[in-house]
């Protein structure tokens, strides 16, 4: 497409080597062209204001979400994630809305707090005994995955295959971006394991119409609109990716959350002597880090954005991790300050597609968070951290403990 003469251009990957480490320089090069930025290499209108960004986040009728042919296919049917239509979307949305309240998620908190303990408790000790430990690989992704498997009706003795699927599915975002052997192994055992996956959840479908039950599958199975208004495989596959959502993005806030109060020794002191600031903690790190960078839309109808017309087809890259470091919003942006006054950021989306599972995500964060300072309020990283390729969720590819 060709752009108008007076919008800037730049040209740059966000898959190049290296890129991914720290990517919010080039993110303020690109704010410093323009707010909306015609990238010709890879056919994108970027954007990086925070009013622009949430516009085209919030607007459904003009944005369709993009690659939703790809999510399609990834979790083998589909789920709210790929339906812009609203009324489609909030139906499908609403099975599981009241379930994910912050009211109703309190219900929930003996869980949360019974998983953490399992899973941080022996983790501390192990430190604590002088190992050095990647706490992504044994602490940050097991925690959401379990908490989402007892909340799905998952049988305990599942809960092991329950958590290898997820990982592998979480680390096909990572193979995609390795163009080795490697990587494509790594893409094929994430598909195998969504297969399985899937196969597992279509079992327990069948047997919540034989037993019904109260759980979140047994929930959409009872539910009215998946009854009448939804296929076998849409309601497969919104339980699936229900599961990775549910791991991937609250895992690397975790991974996130260790790495920037390792960096910031004053503030973690401070935050384990206030525990008022556990929650606002999590806020900053989220706004400043900023897992979901970035997620394209296509144009549906001609719209025009931060003064540029922009016709159907065109595809716009909606720069959330910018947005959330937008000099506009947000006093000194690039500081990581918890006691920061509170303003909504993007990293749990905006509009129809925001993150569902965002009150479930502060919730096992917290409860995390509270339990590891009680328990180990000083410990150090020992490596620095790889944040590997996948920019569009960035996250700590492996965090390395000592106490």
């Amino acid at each position: 497409m060709q752009q108008p003469r007076t919008t800037p251009v730049m040209n740059m990957s966000f898959h190049e080597e290296g890129f991914n480490q720290d990517p919010f320089p080039m993110l303020e090069e690109i704010r410093r062209a323009g707010p909306i930025v015609y990238n010709e290499q890879l056919d994108r209108w970027m954007v990086t204001a925070y009013p622009h960004v949430s516009r085209v986040l919030g607007d459904s009728s003009h944005y369709a979400q993009g690659a939703s042919e790809a999510f399609v296919d990834f979790f083998g049917g589909t789920t709210m994630e790929t339906i812009d239509e609203p009324e489609r979307h909030n139906a499908m949305r609403g099975i599981w809305a009241a379930d994910f309240q912050r009211g109703s998620l309190e219900g929930q908190r003996a869980l949360v707090e019974r998983v953490v303990a399992d899973q941080l408790d022996p983790f501390v000790e192990r430190l604590r005994s002088g190992e050095t430990v990647d706490a992504v690989a044994d602490l940050t992704r097991s925690i959401p995955t379990l908490v989402i498997a007892s909340m799905l009706g998952i049988e305990t003795a599942m809960f092991a295959q329950f958590s290898a699927w997820s990982d592998a599915m979480g680390a096909i975002t990572e193979g995609a971006l390795d163009p080795t052997e490697k990587g494509m192994e790594t893409v094929m055992a994430g598909r195998q394991a969504t297969a399985e996956l899937n196969a597992y959840i279509a079992a327990q479908v069948a047997d919540r119409r034989a037993h019904p039950s109260d759980d979140l599958i047994g929930k959409m199975v009872a539910a009215p609109f998946a009854q009448t208004q939804m296929s076998e495989v849409e309601i497969i596959a919104s339980n699936t990716q229900l599961v990775f959502a549910g791991n991937e993005t609250t895992a690397k806030l975790m991974a996130h959350t260790l790495v920037s109060l390792a960096a910031h020794p004053d503030q973690r002191r401070m935050l384990a002597g206030d525990r008022s600031l556990v929650l606002p903690a999590i806020e900053e790190v989220h706004r400043s880090e900023t897992i979901t960078q970035f997620i394209d839309r296509d144009v549906r109808e001609e719209v025009e954005l931060a003064g540029v017309r922009l016709a159907p087809g065109a595809v716009v890259t909606p720069l959330q991790g910018a947005a959330n470091r937008d000099p506009e919003r947000w006093d000194r942006p690039g500081d990581f300050d918890i006691t920061r006054a509170a303003r909504q950021h993007l990293g749990f989306g905006f509009g129809l597609h925001s993150c569902i599972g965002l009150n479930l995500a502060r919730l096992e964060v917290q409860v995390w968070l509270d339990r590891l300072l009680d328990l180990l309020p000083e410990y150090h990283i020992t490596e620095e951290v790889d944040y590997g390729p996948n920019f569009q969720l960035r996250g700590p590819f492996a965090v390395f403990m000592a106490a």
